[in-house]
């Protein structure tokens, strides 16, 4: 029985949080917490204080650690949420148990501990990963003044780690690449600006002083009222990078005389991953012979330009009105026209004309804005083919701020565009397929037996909201004999090729039974490992509905053949035993052989709408009465009978007169037959049919059933929904049938 986990004694499950709601409503009757009711009083209050909190933390309880968290711990478990609440700690952290099992040791003697940045590999997302969590375990007592279970406050550092390590890496290769760089390269981190890193190229122009680790006013005080602190300022506080062309700057070198100086730099900050500006980087050359800053600026432009015409994509800057200024080498290589072609027109002479509006949107807001673009669009290349390009640009600032244009580079992007759109029409056209073949889908996850399944596969397994998520599920459907077959069956093809095809029988909620046709095929992982299996359900119930009905049908056929034989050769001997001319049996044989095939016609016709019982039970005996024999006995109430009980009726009745004829009442000359039947009234009224032989030869019990028998007490049962009984008593056959009037 569910407990009853409502009432205000229940105050300390009370908060508008997800966990608390969750503890509201669970059933505690699994967990090895039991019903909340039945908490003590120190537990209470370690989970009140725990869901009114904002901070991630858990508590575990009791002999077997049950297991409760508020809504900050939630998001620490990922998938393992919301499953994990109230169950048993071991259960839910088995992949780090080894590593914490000594931790909780501790706490539970009475000891509380603190970790910072411990390393775990868990899984809580399907798959391992490496995360780091800085938390306390303490002791919680109960009661009896001894130790009750153990709390938790953790925070999961992963991020901060990462980070941190990112930034040990990134040091240390701008270290490398400080030491070696011919410019002038230094570092400086935080609002005062302290010095990191600084490059022998940085120190030989500031002279033989220790700058690391002192903020750039104390380290180079000369600068003071020359600009240089106001513009780091700037920076760091706006984000934006500063460049400077051929700014003036007055040095002072520890025992020399003051001396002016020129240099071009650019003040770049450093963000963190959620875009802080944490510090700036600092890049200049010393432009103060300008000969050497000639040179240096020819090499530079000539570097760009090899730089740019051997990539193998289309790099171009516009200026400030977005007119094209340059263009590389690529864009003849892809168009077969020089990049001047660009001058002026700009992108108009090749994107495509359907496209041309959008692309003009895209970087007329960008050049608005003054940020950055990126658009996908159409152009024809040197060959006429149509082709897709990734269009990305950035915006270019002069030394004082000024805009400049854009630099931006153009991929050609064409396969992954066509594999996209190949894939979606693939998509749409498997899509399609499934929906006309009444197929539902299903992606099984082997490592923690969750499935991903479509509208249709939950429509055949009659799966209400939130099932159907699980392989448990499924399994939990079928008939119990068809499961181990199944399992069995996975098994298999877990260690063999990997293709699954079986059936099988499911029960539904509403008490019906479904036959199931299942084929998937298994997936492994890089290391040959079983890792999903992906296939497809059908319903395949009227299949084989018809399959038994078929062969229902030939049996009988066969059966029907035979007693039709021997209906129409004792017709032909009760009448020439009943006659006197040769005229009068020939018309009696036609007028038995004609009602005998009347009732054949209500046995094959497929759209009666209903009949009456009298007219049913009529026909079925009328080959084998007479006027000069009054054997035949039919009483009963006025009854509309439904197509599908007529039909039923009269083949059992039939089946009946056939047995009657060769063995019971109607194989001798004095038998007789009395049917009687009447109606109970109710919801629904009940019908009452008797069928009794007497005059007969002795019956005697027949030591095994005949397909006539069981098509009578089965079927006859089956499709009236209803009880059959046939008796073999001495005196004569009786069969009694009480069924349902729907």
């Amino acid at each position: 029985m569910r407990p009853d986990v409502t009432g205000p004694e229940l105050y300390f499950l009370g908060g508008e949080g997800e966990a608390g709601a969750l503890m509201r409503s669970l059933d505690w009757s699994a967990s090895p917490l039991g019903n909340p009711k039945q908490w003590p009083q120190s537990l209470r209050t370690v989970v009140s204080l725990m869901l009114n909190s904002k901070f991630p933390m858990f508590v575990a309880w009791g002999p077997e650690l049950g297991f409760l968290y508020n809504d900050g711990y939630a998001e620490i478990l990922g998938a393992k949420h919301p499953a994990a609440m109230g169950g048993r700690f071991k259960d839910i952290w088995s992949e780090i148990w080894p590593d914490i099992e000594p931790l909780i040791g501790k706490a539970l003697a009475g000891e509380a501990s603190f970790w910072e940045d411990l390393p775990l590999v868990v899984r809580r997302r399907g798959f391992d990963e490496q995360a780091y969590f800085t938390f306390s375990y303490s002791p919680v007592h109960d009661e009896t003044g001894g130790i009750g279970g153990m709390f938790c406050a953790v925070t999961e550092t992963t991020r901060e780690v990462e980070t941190r390590a990112s930034l040990r890496a990134e040091k240390d290769r701008l270290q490398s690449f400080f030491q070696q760089a011919p410019g002038l390269m230094v570092m400086l981190s935080g609002p005062e600006h302290v010095f990191e890193l600084a490059n022998p190229s940085y120190l030989k122009v500031i002279g033989a002083r220790e700058v690391i680790g002192k903020p750039v006013r104390e380290a180079l005080p000369e600068l003071a009222g020359q600009g240089f602190f106001e513009i780091l300022d700037g920076v760091y506080a706006t984000g934006e990078p500063f460049v400077g062309r051929q700014m003036p700057i007055t040095l002072q070198r520890p025992g020399e005389p003051p001396r002016s100086l020129y240099f071009d730099f650019v003040y770049q900050p450093i963000t963190d991953s959620q875009g802080r500006v944490i510090g700036i980087f600092g890049e200049g050359h010393d432009v103060t012979d300008l000969k050497q800053a000639e040179i240096a600026l020819r090499e530079s432009e000539e570097r760009f330009r090899t730089v740019a015409d051997s990539a193998p994509a289309l790099i171009w800057m516009s200026d400030e009105t977005g007119q094209i200024i340059f263009a590389n080498h690529h864009y003849e290589t892809l168009f077969g026209n020089p990049a001047n072609d660009l001058e002026g027109a700009g992108w108009t002479r090749v994107v495509h004309p359907e496209d041309l509006e959008s692309f003009r949107s895209a970087y007329l807001r960008a050049f608005e804005r003054r940020v950055p673009v990126s658009v996908n669009t159409r152009v024809r290349d040197r060959d006429g083919q149509i082709r897709w390009l990734r269009c990305e640009g950035v915006p270019r600032l002069g030394s004082d701020g000024r805009f400049l244009g854009f630099t931006g580079c153009n991929v050609d992007v064409s396969e992954a565009k066509q594999a996209e759109i190949a894939l979606r029409d693939s998509e749409e056209r498997f899509s399609t397929a499934l929906t006309i073949a009444d197929l539902g889908t299903f992606d099984w996850n082997l490592r923690d037996n969750t499935v991903v399944a479509s509208e249709r596969t939950r429509a055949i397994f009659g799966f209400a909201e939130g099932e159907g998520g699980r392989a448990e599920d499924y399994f939990s459907r079928m008939l119990p004999e068809d499961v181990e077959r199944v399992r069995a069956e996975v098994e298999a093809t877990l260690r063999g090729s990997g293709r699954l095809d079986t059936q099988y029988r499911i029960h539904l909620p509403d008490g019906s039974i479904r036959y199931i046709a299942s084929l998937s095929q298994l997936y492994r992982d890089a290391q040959g490992q079983p890792e999903r299996e992906v296939g497809v359900f059908e319903d395949i119930t009227e299949q084989k509905q018809w399959e038994e009905h078929q062969l229902l049908l030939i049996n009988e056929l066969n059966h029907r053949v035979k007693n039709t034989l021997a209906t129409v050769q004792s017709i032909a001997s009760q009448t020439l035993r009943t006659t006197e001319t040769a005229a009068e049996a020939k018309t009696a044989i036609e007028s038995r052989l004609l009602a005998l095939s009347r009732t054949h016609d209500v046995l094959t016709r497929e759209n009666w709408e209903g009949a009456d019982l009298y007219e049913i039970v009529e026909q079925a005996v009328a080959p084998y009465s007479s006027e000069s024999e009054d054997r035949l006995h039919l009483s009963g109430p006025k009854v509309r009978l439904s197509p599908r009980m007529a039909l039923a009726l009269a083949m059992a009745l039939q089946e009946l007169a056939t047995n009657a004829v060769k063995y019971g009442a109607l194989s001798n000359a004095t038998g007789q037959i009395t049917v009687t039947w009447n109606v109970e009234q109710g919801e629904p009224s009940t019908l009452d049919l008797r069928w009794a032989e007497s005059g007969g030869p002795a019956v005697r019990t027949p030591t095994r059933r005949g397909f006539g028998s069981r098509l009578i007490e089965r079927s006859l049962a089956q499709d009236l929904g209803g009880n059959v009984q046939i008796a073999f008593a001495p005196t004569g056959v009786t069969c009694t049938v009480r069924a349902p009037l729907t």
